[in-house]
């Protein structure tokens, strides 16, 4: 008799894709932690605690199939980077000097991920598979003597089925579970003012910190599929302390313009650093009964140019590559500079050909992972996904 499926049997997997939107044909898989170990479906929601199909992200429209929902986690080193770096629509920069260290900005770089929801049960397995899915918002949220734990809210473009096969074709394996340690507020700080030059606020409670992208699914009546776009980059979220002093509620009471610079750490000496700068408190009084704390909340939002940046500090520094563009045969012109100190999973946008690449009797017409023009066809502008050194060569017509 067939056993009944659980939330607790539930793995949840993700990659990212390539060109128009293609799983590679020997994909990378990682992990994703999660806290819960229930479904908690919401079906009345674009967003809700977790990854569902049959989601409307706009007004129903014929041939506009779309998902949503989150993915609860844990925060601990490498397990999300690549979802910081969806969400930040920018790739992780190494440092010159210590290649320990790399940097996140809000970029324009759009990123998909395909996301595979496995129950493991081993009599009846069951998979299913999103594609087309992209980074709407991250929350995290650093409570004291707490895991920091987070939800990444997703939004794509297909309506899977259950399966009883794994659907991710060229996956030879699925990724064992995450061996990293989650971080907690116990090795961190928050500071008032940026990175190392701030000022420790003493005794904070709880920081709930947002990025969102506030993507919207956009398509036309009869298309096949829906496209999404980003809207606006904005990043908020609160501060909750206890009135020891009175440095936070006099900032907000002056309508201070103020930086935050928020670093949490493992044991193993990995660590990541969120400055936010250009940063408004709202005002918020505090109310107490008997001998209860004083522990205002003030919600903040953070505006600017450089509104946010992820500073990511490794025990291990994680190896990079370069991507070389091949003209392929050509009779003429120059291909485009190689782009080195790439992280896995990094994605870089098809060059126009700048260059002026030409070949005798033939028309460029894109790049291609491959010379003979067999693998995966780039035009300019589209997304390539590096997950190793890569060599792109000019398609000739």
């Amino acid at each position: 008799m067939a056993k009944y499926k659980t939330g607790a049997n539930r793995n949840i997997y993700s990659g990212q894709t390539t060109g128009k939107n293609v799983i590679p044909g020997s994909p990378v898989a990682f992990a994703l932690r999660n806290t819960s170990d229930s479904l908690e479906g919401k079906t009345e929601l674009i967003k809700s605690g977790e990854l569902l199909p049959g989601r409307s992200a706009s007004e129903p429209m014929a041939g506009q199939p779309s998902n949503g929902g989150g993915v609860a986690m844990e925060f601990s080193a490498l397990s999300f980077d690549r979802l910081l770096s969806g969400v930040m629509m920018n790739n992780w920069v190494q440092d010159d000097v210590d290649t320990h260290i790399a940097t996140l900005t809000p970029g324009n770089i759009s990123k998909a991920f395909w996301i595979l929801k496995h129950f493991s049960e081993a009599d009846r397995p069951l998979f299913q598979l999103f594609e087309g899915a992209q980074l709407d918002a991250l929350e995290l949220t650093f409570a004291i003597n707490a895991i920091v734990t987070g939800n990444f809210s997703f939004m794509g473009i297909n309506d899977p089925l259950m399966e009883t096969a794994n659907p991710v074709a060229g996956l030879s394996s699925l990724p064992a579970s995450l061996a990293t340690s989650p971080f907690t507020s116990r090795r961190g700080f928050l500071k008032l003012g940026s990175g190392a030059t701030g000022v420790p606020i003493t005794y904070s409670k709880e920081v709930k910190l947002s990025i969102k992208n506030n993507l919207a699914a956009v398509g036309a009546l009869f298309q096949d599929t829906a496209s999404i776009v980003e809207k606006m980059f904005d990043v908020g979220g609160s501060i909750t302390t206890y009135l020891t002093d009175e440095t936070l509620f006099n900032s907000a009471v002056d309508k201070d313009n103020l930086a935050f610079a928020i670093q949490v750490e493992d044991a193993a000496g990995n660590s990541y650093l969120f400055e936010l700068s250009n940063t408004k408190l709202d005002t918020h009084s505090a109310a107490a009964s008997g001998r209860d704390e004083l522990s205002p909340t003030y919600p903040f939002t953070a505006f600017g140019t450089d509104t946010i940046k992820i500073t990511r500090t490794l025990a291990t520094a994680r190896p990079v590559y370069t991507l070389t563009y091949d003209g392929n045969t050509e009779t003429g012109g120059t291909e485009p500079a190689a782009v080195t100190k790439l992280e896995a999973g990094s994605v870089i946008y098809a060059p126009a050909n700048s260059g002026a690449l030409v070949k005798t009797g033939s028309v460029f017409a894109g790049w291609n992972t491959t010379a003979d023009g067999t693998g995966i066809h780039f035009d300019v502008g589209d997304p390539i996904l590096v997950e190793a050194a890569t060599t792109i060569y000019a398609e000739w017509e």
